[in-house]
């Protein structure tokens, strides 16, 4: 309780210190005419091991025990002894050397067994040896731009730097007709944690101008799934890998569309009215959201000191019937008003999306409905009962001509304690809440991705 009470009170040190890198700026995105997207097709780093049997990695002196598995296209290398550890090299270009990366010390039990690390080994080997990671993130991308701007993009698979460190020299695409290219980078992919274990990957892209190599915007973007018992990893030949291989590419799209092409200065979060009993959970960040804002149904928020993962803190609430009115804050929210002259704003539409929550595994996509006129959509089909769902909506509109679009709206609470590849808050206030809390807490309206902890969600009677 003496750790987790402080983790509660960060919660009051999140408001107002939502900040992302900032998008590009409108003059640039004015100035961009015909666009290719350029996948980067270099191999990614990893980190990817594979854990010993139960006994091997108990044994030893405290040193982390494991095998280190790479692949190339023309081989594996791989340790198989305890407290050895081999990082295969990268031998050919046109394959991506992964393993699987799982680890825990030597005093904590096995993440998974020597049979189902060989079973998960030789299922990653068949699945991503011949894996294209930057060039499938670039298709997701270029499908979510056309989805969402209309603008599509040419795919030049090949023009790209041959390796780390290089340069293209983009002007026999000016001559083309290719004003601007969106270089795509899978530059690392993985796993972190022990007993349980999260994938994470990590892209980085750049916009750069044909004519003259000029580079007007750059980031980075992360993914990192939610934790599962490392067994689950090697079921069913890799599924869950595959699943959240799939979610990483997705959620990534979205990312990068929404901040190369969507996202305006409009704050990230919504923060609602503290009102009667709910004051104190209004106090820690029971009103507060990413993007639009909940309305119906009704946050089920109860904050546990004692669940120090944040897995309960956000229940399924229990809608009428299968076919639940889903309502959000309209946009423009009171907050946007001061940051845009809303004259220069027209067709304001909403997306919704709703997902099914399944058990160890990434929630399943069923139904995403576009261009709403209403901040509210009653299901015209009714939901199976007693079934658990998330959803998320977002306000897309014209900003002089151009579409742009809020970010889809997540409660803002839980806060999300961060490991490794997302990086903690940089702000005074973040600052704090390591000191106070001594973990990495960082704000969810500027991560990546959504984590299953802080969707909106709702359960069938």
């Amino acid at each position: 309780m003496h750790r987790s009470l402080p983790r509660l009170l960060f919660c009051v040190l999140l408001a107002g210190c939502a900040d992302l890198p900032a998008p590009p700026a409108e003059l640039d995105r004015a100035g961009w005419g015909r666009v290719a997207i350029v996948p980067v097709n270099h191999p990614p780093q990893s980190n990817f091991r594979v854990f010993a049997a139960a006994q091997e990695s108990n044994a030893g002196t405290g040193a982390a025990t494991g095998v280190a598995l790479g692949v190339a296209g023309t081989g594996v290398f791989a340790a198989t002894t305890p407290l050895a550890t081999v990082i295969a090299p990268y031998l050919a270009a046109i394959a991506i050397p992964v393993g699987a990366a799982f680890g825990a010390h030597s005093s904590s039990p096995p993440a998974i067994s020597a049979q189902d690390a060989a079973a998960l080994e030789s299922h990653i080997q068949q699945n991503l040896a011949s894996l294209q990671a930057p060039a499938t993130l670039a298709r997701a991308i270029a499908h979510v731009v056309e989805q969402d701007t209309g603008r599509r993009l040419d795919m030049l698979a090949d023009a790209g730097p041959a390796g780390p460190g290089s340069i293209s020299d983009y002007r026999l695409l000016a001559r083309k007709g290719i004003e601007d290219v969106l270089e795509v980078v899978v530059s690392d992919i993985g796993f972190l944690g022990g007993k349980e274990m999260s994938f994470y990957l990590v892209a980085n892209i750049r916009m750069v101008r044909t004519a003259d190599g000029r580079l007007s915007h750059q980031r980075q973007f992360v993914y990192q799934s939610d934790d599962y018992d490392g067994r689950l990893w090697a079921r069913n030949q890799a599924a869950l890998f595959q699943a959240e291989l799939q979610r990483a590419y997705s959620s990534l799209a979205d990312s990068v569309v929404e901040h190369v092409f969507l996202l305006t200065t409009l704050p990230l979060e919504s923060q609602g009215q503290a009102s009667g009993d709910a004051v104190l959970k209004d106090l820690l960040g029971g009103r507060e959201a990413c993007g639009l804002g909940w309305v119906s149904p009704e946050r089920d928020y109860r904050p546990g000191i004692l669940d120090a993962r944040h897995r309960d803190w956000n229940r399924f609430p229990v809608v009428a019937s299968g076919q639940p009115a889903l309502a959000w804050e309209e946009f423009p929210r009171k907050r946007d008003k001061a940051g845009i002259n809303f004259g220069r704003i027209s067709n304001i539409r909403y997306d919704l999306r709703i997902w099914e929550a399944t058990a160890d595994a990434p929630p399943r996509l069923i139904h995403e409905l576009r261009d709403l006129l209403q901040a509210a959509h009653l299901l015209e089909q009714p939901l199976p009962p007693g079934g658990r769902y998330f959803w998320s909506p977002r306000a897309r509109f014209d900003l002089d001509g151009r579409t742009h679009a809020t970010r889809w709206g997540c409660f803002r609470t839980p806060y999300y304690e961060t490991s490794s590849k997302v990086k903690a808050e940089s702000s005074p206030g973040a600052i704090l809440g390591v000191l106070i809390a001594g973990g990495a807490p960082r704000d969810v309206c500027t991560l990546d991705f959504i984590p299953l902890n802080n969707y909106y969600r709702f359960r069938t009677p």
